[in-house]
């Protein structure tokens, strides 16, 4: 039997426990840098592992092995596949116990990179990958981790959602929308007034004793993990002058809800991500806001806040 190595992660708060090979290296990118604690290190790992720290109670586990090839056929009809254009990123197939996830390289989409088992009710996945270029197993490679956190949303209180999000001390805000809308630039502007830049693309938001909080979590680049509680939504948009519409009605509701990172083959799913959206509804203030980019807008979003 190979010998194996574990590795934990704690991300957003929960805790992922991966079991790798011990006789390839293992990798991963420098964007999970501060994300990772472990008990026992891969011994040719390439990857800084990061301070021992006590390890938790894990939330998921994940089982990497090597190989597409060595993945069971085990899979069957094909239920969901997200495409750029004609081109799949990932395909999903139902399979005994769970669904098994194909994932293509996001360089080479022609090239099967992962093939993925999830047990929901045993909430594991077991992962096998081809080596890298550099005969490195990546068996988190992008973008498998997000899947990964997103089928984490369809089982806990928690939405990942495409906004920045910031937080001045005092209080935590995220602006939402796809590209475009002004999101990093908010982010931006936010942190030249003294405010603290949480993530400014993906966030994924949770409810823990009572509280909806905000996170990033593991991008392309080196940051730490960051959290910070949320207490408003804003849906910003280009205008010709800073405006201000709150309001939790289902068309503000409904287009944030189009701004979470949802897959629609799956009808408990839709229902549960609606859920969490109702509730952050009624929870934090939605608002709309026309921005002007410039200083000038942090004054203006405080002063409507107080009103």
């Amino acid at each position: 039997m190979m010998p194996k190595a574990k590795i934990q992660l704690k991300i957003a708060d929960f805790i992922l426990d991966l079991t790798v090979p011990n006789d390839v290296p293992f990798i991963l990118d420098r964007g999970f840098e501060g994300y990772v604690r472990t008990k026992q290190k891969n011994k040719q790992s390439t990857f800084d592992i990061g301070s021992d720290m006590e390890c938790g109670k894990a939330d998921l586990s994940i089982k990497c092995h090597v190989g597409c090839a060595n993945a069971p056929k085990s899979w069957k009809e094909e239920i969901y596949s997200a495409k750029n254009g004609d081109v799949a990123l990932w395909k999903i197939f139902n399979a005994e116990d769970g669904i098994c996830v194909h994932v293509f390289d996001s360089e080479n989409l022609s090239h099967l990179q992962h093939i993925a088992f999830y047990q929901e009710d045993q909430q594991e996945w077991t992962i096998y990958s081809d080596l890298n270029e550099e005969l490195e197993l990546e068996s988190l490679r992008y973008p498998m981790l997000p899947l990964i956190l997103y089928y984490l949303t369809t089982k806990t209180e928690s939405l990942l959602v495409h906004a920045s999000g910031v937080f001045d001390g005092e209080h935590g805000r995220i602006f939402s929308g796809f590209s475009g809308v002004g999101k990093s630039t908010m982010a931006g502007i936010w942190q030249m007034s003294g405010a603290e830049v949480i993530n400014d693309d993906r966030l994924l938001l949770r409810k823990i004793n009572g509280r909806w909080w905000m996170f990033n979590t593991p991008m392309y680049y080196t940051d730490a993990p960051k959290k910070a509680p949320l207490d408003f939504i804003y849906l910003p948009f280009h205008n010709a002058d800073n405006t201000y519409e709150r309001g939790n009605g289902m068309p503000l509701i409904l287009r944030f809800m189009a701004h979470c990172i949802q897959h629609g083959y799956n009808a408990e799913h839709v229902q549960w991500h609606l859920n969490q959206v109702l509730d952050l509804a009624k929870e934090i203030p939605f608002t709309r806001l026309g921005v002007v980019p410039s200083l000038e807008v942090v004054t203006f979003i405080k002063k409507n806040e107080k009103s």
